[in-house]
């Protein structure tokens, strides 16, 4: 089946074109193709005219017929470009309207293919606003003379093939000008060259960024270790302090039975000034022990003090991890080995270690479920854990061969965003495959036992 084809150029070499002008030429163009194919005889209701092979300029297609045509048809519907073919006035008429939009040293082409085997058009003709008006001018003097609105005519001369055939040549030529294509490869390479640059430049830039990133992680590690060491001496100066306190304060409970003696003076005659002197120095004596027992109070207070705020400072800063936890069961049996010594020392103290029997013996019991979870990335790996409550024990991307351990004392969801990277075990024993690799699988522990799902299965 044969090919109905013209291709359509507005200002080519221009750079856009006012939407209007876009619209009216395409509009009255594809109007004046609709009228041109009844009169040559063609089933308009049968087909369709589509635009094809755009180009980046002005105003660059190809309209073309989508319907039955027969090879007689496409030569009858080109040789009327060239005042070959019959056309009603009214035909003609249309075709000057293309123009409305244009300005006056404005051209729109018109690329006529002769056969289906042609890529560009053979053929040019191009109408102008002066070709418009001179066309009109003689169809008015033409009606005029014959006295017919409707008659058949054929449409005037308009075109110049030869400088149609200059300004609308084949498309390969519509690169800029000045441009030498046998200088294409050196430009390649210098182009090539250029790109290797670029690219050597943001390597060292990213080596940059991880050298960066290494030196913030070794800094945060010495910043942790440096937190530890004060959170140890703050424990040990507590401990110490508690044990001086401990010390001090029995004597301070004794002290104020040492005026028991000095009733024996009492009966020796004196002046009465000297009987009101000697009590006043038994105060005197009272105060003082007094005294040292309050400034080790404030010592006392002002340890505790320091010690809820650095560790205060210690559990903000420090992520919740396995690491950082050891501090803390440090601090919480540092002050159960300064308070064993006043356990020993009160006979009374003795009943209530009974009491504390049973505790002692129920922990067993109670961790009897208490789950150890290993977490191992075999690659990176980025893991979560949530214990029931919602509350965040972990969360991290685990670089190959690290390990994370935790001991869980009631459910928890483990996510983990590469389902293959990871080796999880339970208890000692590895629970097998998770997920393939790069998949995100969560993994719920509970009662020592654990189930394995995806987060979309729920």
């Amino acid at each position: 089946m044969s090919r109905l084809r013209v291709r359509v150029e507005l200002n080519r070499g221009g750079v856009g074109v006012p939407l209007h002008k876009l619209t009216s030429v395409v509009q009255e163009a594809e109007k004046f193709f609709e009228m041109l194919a009844e009169d040559v005889h063609i089933e308009t209701t049968s087909g369709e005219w589509l635009a094809f092979d755009f180009d980046n300029e002005s105003l660059n297609f190809t309209a073309e017929f989508i319907g039955p045509v027969s090879p007689e048809q496409v030569q009858a519907f080109a040789a009327a470009f060239d005042g070959t073919t019959p056309l009603r006035r009214a035909t003609i008429a249309q075709f000057t309207r293309i123009t409305n939009a244009i300005g006056q040293d404005e051209l729109v082409g018109f690329g006529l293919y002769h056969s289906d085997q042609e890529p560009e058009p053979s053929e040019w003709r191009c109408l102008s606003r002066r070709d418009a008006l001179r066309i009109s001018d003689e169809m008015h003097l033409l009606m005029d003379a014959s006295g017919e609105q409707d008659g058949e005519t054929l449409l005037p001369a308009v075109i110049d093939h030869e400088t149609a055939a200059r300004l609308f040549r084949d498309r390969h030529d519509r690169g800029p000008a000045g441009i030498d294509y046998s200088k294409m490869p050196e430009l390649v390479r210098e182009m090539e060259a250029n790109l290797s640059k670029r690219i050597a430049r943001l390597e060292g830039q990213v080596e940059e960024h991880a050298e960066s990133i290494d030196e913030l992680k070794e800094i945060s590690g010495a910043t942790e270790h440096s937190f530890r060491n004060l959170l140890a001496s703050v424990e040990t100066f507590c401990a110490q302090a508690t044990r001086q306190l401990e010390r001090m304060t029995p004597p301070a409970q004794i002290q104020p039975q040492l005026p028991a003696p000095e009733p024996a003076r009492a009966p020796i005659p004196a002046p009465a000034p000297v009987t009101m002197t000697q009590p006043a120095t038994i105060t005197g004596a009272e105060a003082r022990p007094q005294r040292s027992g309050r400034g080790w109070l404030a010592y006392a207070i002002a340890a505790i003090v320091i010690i809820g705020l650095v560790s205060a400072v210690v559990l903000v800063w420090s992520p919740k991890s396995g690491p950082p936890s050891e501090p803390r069961v440090a601090a919480s049996t540092a002050p159960s080995s300064v308070q064993s010594p006043r356990e020993t020392e009160p006979p009374v103290e003795s009943p209530s270690k009974p009491s504390k029997a049973p505790k002692a013996a129920a922990s067993p019991a109670s961790n009897a479920l208490l789950m150890h979870v290993e977490i191992e990335a075999r690659e990176p790996s980025w893991v979560s854990v949530t214990d029931s409550s919602g509350k965040r024990l972990l969360a991290k991307t685990l670089d190959a061969n690290e390990t994370e351990q935790l001991d869980l004392e009631s459910g928890a969801t483990l996510r983990t965003g590469n389902a293959g990277g990871v080796v999880v075990r339970l208890n000692g024993k590895d629970i097998g495959a998770i997920g393939p690799a790069g998949k995100i699988r969560d993994i719920s522990f509970k009662n020592g036992a654990y189930k394995i799902h995806t987060p979309d299965a729920g």
